[in-house]
């Protein structure tokens, strides 16, 4: 690979963390430049760097994504020209991409950047959940359940109904001055084809490929009205569970159904990296004593999303009262 050392540098503002990125092409900063400014320095809960050399040489667009593992070390490539490796014990990422991907802010923000962190984040105190995230109020809201539950028909339906949008499917959790906070990356929803039945609005979009190589439609979330923001104060979970009956009711988790719940969601991490599992199994505790409550229903998402923020309100305010 190309010295890099004399090269360009610039950080990064990502989900709770900082990135500390050095290359050789300096129209990355460009690439990346929705992410170069803000962020709080009292609310980083660490940092990782990123090595990216460019090569200048035609190439083709990024194909779909591999990856390996072995111990501390993980390797995604986007085809032959495209290869990233994380080095988790060093918090630290390799690369070597084509200058048109380097140009691309969609394959950054939407796909690089969340696998980043995704990878990384536990390391440097941020812990990636299967979950959405919204805002009411200024106050977070998680949206969790397993896959196909529909999270992020719901989330569009949030949004909807008047909640601010933070994360879809992955949100990221760390320290703040204050607590917990939740972060998000990217700022579009992805919604599979038969949502268009329950949001007209998706007919004016196209359907594209996504990551796991779903067919879906991805849309920014302001489209359904709401602000998008990148990071609150988590402060309860709400756990879909889908029924076949067109009715809805709330039943309150106890702490260890909901630690167990989001400890699935996460990878194992090495041995090497004890240190960084404990961190993480203190985030994940925290969580577990928040407010959280299985929501079952079988309505549409319109529905489904007006119930729940009944519910949220009617909570909250018992909490001031």
């Amino acid at each position: 690979m190309t010295d890099v050392s004399h090269g360009y540098r610039f950080n990064l503002h990502l989900a709770g963390t900082v990135c500390e990125v050095e290359t050789n092409y300096h129209r990355l900063e460009f690439t990346l430049r929705d992410w170069t400014v803000g962020g709080v320095e009292g609310d980083v809960a660490g940092k990782f760097a990123m090595q990216i050399v460019v090569s200048t040489c035609p190439a083709p667009s990024s194909e779909h994504p591999h990856f390996r593992g072995l111990n501390h070390v993980v390797v995604a490539s986007f085809g032959h020209h495209n290869v990233f490796v994380f080095d988790l014990l060093r918090r630290r990422l390799v690369a070597r991409v084509s200058e048109r991907v380097a140009c691309d802010r969609v394959f950054w923000n939407e796909r690089l950047l969340p696998i980043a962190v995704g990878v990384l984040g536990s390391t440097v105190g941020v812990v990636p959940v299967h979950c959405a995230c919204l805002c009411l109020e200024g106050e977070g809201v998680l949206v969790a359940g397993l896959s196909g539950a529909g999270k992020s028909t719901l989330s569009a339906a949030l949004v909807h109904a008047g909640l601010d949008y933070v994360s879809d499917d992955w949100t990221y959790i760390g320290w703040g001055d204050d607590g917990l906070l939740a972060h998000g990356l990217s700022q579009r929803i992805k919604l599979l084809p038969d949502a268009v039945s329950h949001f007209p609005l998706l007919a004016e979009h196209s359907l594209i490929n996504a990551l796991n190589g779903e067919l879906a439609y991805q849309v920014a979330a302001d489209t359904f009205g709401g602000d998008i923001v990148r990071s609150c104060v988590p402060r309860c979970c709400i756990f879909l569970d889908r029924s076949t009956q067109f009715k809805s009711s709330f039943a309150r988790m106890r702490a260890d159904q909901v630690r167990l719940s989001f400890q699935s969601s996460v990878e194992p991490l090495p041995s090497l990296l004890a240190d960084a599992a404990k961190a993480r199994s203190e985030i994940i505790e925290q969580l577990a004593c928040l407010p959280c409550w299985t929501f079952r229903h079988g309505c549409a998402p319109q529905f489904a999303a007006e119930e729940i923020l009944s519910f949220v309100s009617s909570q909250k305010q018992e909490l001031t009262a």
